[in-house]
């Protein structure tokens, strides 16, 4: 008999301490721990792959109105406390899919028939969903990450035709909100609306927001392991074309930013002063909030260029592309 065949008849403990191994080592690739993704990062290939193969690519969607929603925390994903415009309020997006979050994007993507320019930096796909009566509405959730922080999330949403007047209300995106930081809108021609502007969106470990979309999204961020900033500035343009019957052509673009430093999630000010009445109070907050706000009145005229289509692919970043929260290097 063998060193190793004594040992495991007469080791019973021993032998425990090695089942126990295999599946702890089992569990932990079907359920890793947030730790653990972010010790080692190709762990996310891995869980990725065995997600797909048990049909879990997208966390269940949140609880409906009235029940437990997992948490007690509440975000103001757009100015004002609205959501973020495309996200939906009132039911689960008809449908759903979480794309390989592993996939690099930069520059350009395609988006509802037209340009999506995204920020500088590498951008992952988050979440896509489809909604509206024939799924018309078309919503993508993009996110950027330096040393596994988040630093930025893009909700684009925008129709792939034009939707009936009774169908277009809570579809629009709200162009002016008295709690926002700023509001600027113009009307280029008869009938279309452009319009930017900048809120707060507090966020917080059980953050639920007023859309199924952005929660699934959000949720999906956790579940992988990637840390969320406490407080994140919110920077939305919008497109809205009207059409002589009342129907409504709209695109518009959410870009949340988070403030903190590089690797960070939290920040030195406290969440007060993020509110519209704060930043005049705090330095860092206000001199924030007047980046973000110059930065999306100079690439709002990049987001238009891409709903027309006149976009060119570049690999240098693009002119306006670097937001407050883009780290080089």
């Amino acid at each position: 008999m063998s060193a190793a065949s004594r040992l495991w008849v007469r080791a019973p403990l021993w032998r425990t301490a090695l089942f126990a191994t295999i599946f702890f080592m089992i569990v932990a690739l079907f359920y890793p721990a947030a730790w653990l993704l972010r010790t080692v990062p190709r762990l996310h290939t891995v869980t990725h792959y065995i997600d797909h193969m048990l049909g879990r690519d997208a966390p269940a969607a949140p609880a409906a109105d009235g029940d437990d929603a997992g948490g007690s925390g509440t975000a103001a994903p757009g100015p004002g406390g609205a959501a973020p415009p495309g996200a939906q309020s009132g039911g689960v997006p008809a449908t759903s899919s979480a794309p390989p979050i592993d996939t690099d994007l930069h520059d350009i993507v395609p988006f509802a028939g037209r340009q999506l320019p995204l920020p500088a930096g590498t951008w992952h796909p988050v979440l896509s969903t489809q909604i509206g009566a024939h799924g018309e509405i078309l919503s993508n959730v993009f996110v950027r990450t330096d040393r596994g922080v988040v630093t930025g999330v893009v909700i684009a949403s925008a129709s792939t035709a034009a939707i009936p007047k009774d169908q277009s209300g809570s579809l629009q995106p709200t162009c002016h909100d008295d709690a926002a930081y700023m509001n600027r809108l113009t009307t280029p021609a008869p009938g279309v609306t452009d319009c930017v502007s900048t809120g707060p969106m507090m966020l917080g470990p059980n953050v639920t927001v007023p859309a199924p979309d952005l929660n699934l999204a959000f949720e999906r961020l956790r579940v992988l392991g990637f840390p969320m900033p406490t407080v994140m500035v919110v920077a939305t343009w919008a497109h809205i074309v009207r059409g002589k019957d009342g129907s409504v052509n709209l695109q518009a673009v959410a870009t949340a930013i988070s403030p903190a430093e590089r690797g960070e999630t939290k920040l030195s000010t406290i969440l007060a002063d993020w509110s519209k009445q704060g930043i005049g109070l705090s330095p860092f907050a206000g001199r924030f909030v007047k980046q973000v706000n110059d930065w999306i009145v100079a690439w709002s005229p990049t987001l238009l260029n891409g709903y027309n289509g006149k976009l060119q692919p570049s690999d240098d970043p693009r002119p306006g592309s670097k937001d407050p929260g883009y780290h080089e290097g």
